[in-house]
């Protein structure tokens, strides 16, 4: 314990120590197959729950929500709204995950534990402007 805590203040002195405000900021865009069900939903929840748990022990986890379908698409230049989702190479948004890192390889590896990506689902990861 004393070991750690020396080690701490040594960090400190030195500027070693990354602080909150020194990590940026990434969004995660997370899409599934079109064809994933709510029982498949259902089913990964509480892989999700263990993820969340996880980044939050690691002081990655800012927030998430889920989009809950369906929601509306407003096109043209007359403004139409229809009701739908849109899809791209057959996989639809369906949430954004925030977390924070030092640098995009940090976030990636923290993208990597997203459950839906044992499903047919993907993760896209961008760093969020400051």
């Amino acid at each position: 314990m004393t070991t750690a805590i020396l080690m701490t203040f040594a960090a400190l002195a030195t500027g070693e120590v990354t602080t909150p405000t020194d990590l940026k900021k990434f969004v995660l865009v997370v899409r599934v197959p079109e064809t994933y069900t709510t029982e498949q939903a259902k089913k990964v929840g509480p892989e999700w729950d263990k993820t969340i748990e996880y980044w939050k022990a690691q002081g990655a986890y800012v927030e998430s929500f889920a989009f809950p379908r369906p929601g509306y698409v407003i096109s043209g230049s007359d403004r139409q709204a229809e009701e739908g989702s849109i899809t791209s190479n057959g996989q639809r948004v369906v949430s954004i995950v925030v977390l924070q890192a030092e640098n995009i390889t940090q976030a990636i590896k923290l993208a990597n534990r997203c459950p839906v990506l044992d499903h047919g689902g993907k993760v896209e990861v961008r760093e969020r402007p400051q």
